[in-house]
């Protein structure tokens, strides 16, 4: 990709979105593994998307509070590049989930303010491998099309790679670029026609105008 940050579609739940993702050459691709959501991919269908992988854009698969027994499962079957823990986990409950699969860790984390965000990340960054920086909810964990005051993240720095989630979309990608510096943006909502369904379109022209910024 010829844009100055990496680029994550997460909810990714048919073939065509998965083709689509692919060729667009995006850096990662997120399944949720998680029932209460609209994206949700049973094991099987994930077989089926992963079938479509290529050799460069990373697999993560998100779960929400995931028991050992459900991590050591994704392992085995999806074996994906990251685990992303999108729930209540807490630093102790990441290195022990990273210790135990030894796979990568996304943390995603809602910020309120910017003393929110500088404790969190100090929490997170020696246990997990990349944070994720999303808008607070009282619905689902993460993609509800919920944005968050980007200036909290102005100057932000830390010693772990970070991506900007919560919100995003064509019209406010360049914004949120620009004021936060993100090295790597999270869209879900962001990408679909209704709730759960992607549309190939949005995600062709997402990653064309980030490519040009």
């Amino acid at each position: 990709m010829n844009s100055l940050f990496e680029i994550k579609v997460c909810g990714i739940n048919d073939a065509i979105s998965m083709k689509t993702a692919i060729k667009c050459q995006v850096d990662y691709v997120g399944l949720v593994f998680y029932p209460n959501s609209p994206r949700n991919v049973s094991i099987n269908l994930s077989r089926e998307l992963l079938k479509l992988r290529n050799k460069t854009t990373k697999i993560v698969a998100l779960t929400v509070d995931p028991n050992d027994e459900f991590l050591n499962e994704i392992k085995k079957i999806i074996n994906p590049d990251y685990i992303q823990l999108h729930g209540n986990e807490n630093s102790r409950r990441c290195l022990d989930i990273k210790h135990k699969i030894n796979i990568p860790l996304i943390k995603g984390i809602n910020i309120r303010n910017k003393i929110d965000l500088i404790r969190k990340n100090k929490e997170f960054e020696d246990s997990c491998d990349i944070l994720l920086f999303d808008a607070p909810s009282e619905a689902l964990p993460g993609g509800n099309g919920k944005k968050f005051n980007w200036d909290i993240l102005k100057n932000f720095k830390s010693k772990k790679k970070w991506m900007l989630a919560g919100g995003l979309n064509i019209e406010n990608i360049e914004s949120a670029i620009d004021i936060s510096k993100a090295p790597a943006i999270d869209i879900s909502s962001g990408l679909e026609i209704r709730k759960g369904l992607k549309d190939p379109k949005l995600i062709r022209d997402f990653v064309i105008k980030c490519k040009s910024l």
